[in-house]
């Protein structure tokens, strides 16, 4: 298996991959249902149903390539609802050699900016996510789809 992201074009195939990344861990999810999908993803790409409680959430899916950038936005004028607590954000992170890591967040971390998750309108309004040696190590631990999933 070639695991070379970034050489992989056009470089939408990894948005279009991480989207199904994070589809198929929630389709293999005992507690979730992948729901419809968003043709216009203006806010979300997908609906997922928590079994248990009968909850519903947006998913909407992001990806790094870490040998080319570490940093991911969502332009605000893509939440159409703005940030809420049934928007959550699935990323997924490419690096060289490696299999894709997910983490999952929801997208009202943006309520209080950090160094982590910013808030920009430098020149256009976005939400940002900036992956640094100081904050890597948080966003992994505190992320990871696992951990995450149990909260939907």
């Amino acid at each position: 298996m070639n695991l070379n992201w970034s050489q992989l074009r056009p470089l939408s195939k990894l948005d279009q991959l991480a989207e199904t990344i994070t589809k198929t861990a929630f389709l293999l999810s005992e507690n979730h249902h992948v729901g419809q999908s968003y043709l216009n993803h203006k806010g979300a790409h997908f609906k997922v149903i928590n079994r248990v409680g009968e909850s519903e959430y947006d998913i909407l899916c992001h990806q790094i390539n870490i040998e080319k950038t570490n940093y991911a936005f969502i332009s605000k004028s893509d939440l159409e609802r703005g940030l809420r607590d049934d928007l959550w954000i699935g990323l997924v992170l490419f690096v060289d050699g490696q299999k894709p890591t997910k983490y999952l967040f929801p997208s009202t971390v943006w309520n209080e900016p950090n160094q982590l998750f910013t808030d920009s309108a430098v020149k256009n309004p976005e939400y940002g996510i900036s992956l640094s040696e100081h904050t890597m190590k948080a966003f992994v631990e505190n992320y990871a789809f696992k951990k995450m999933i149990n909260k939907l």
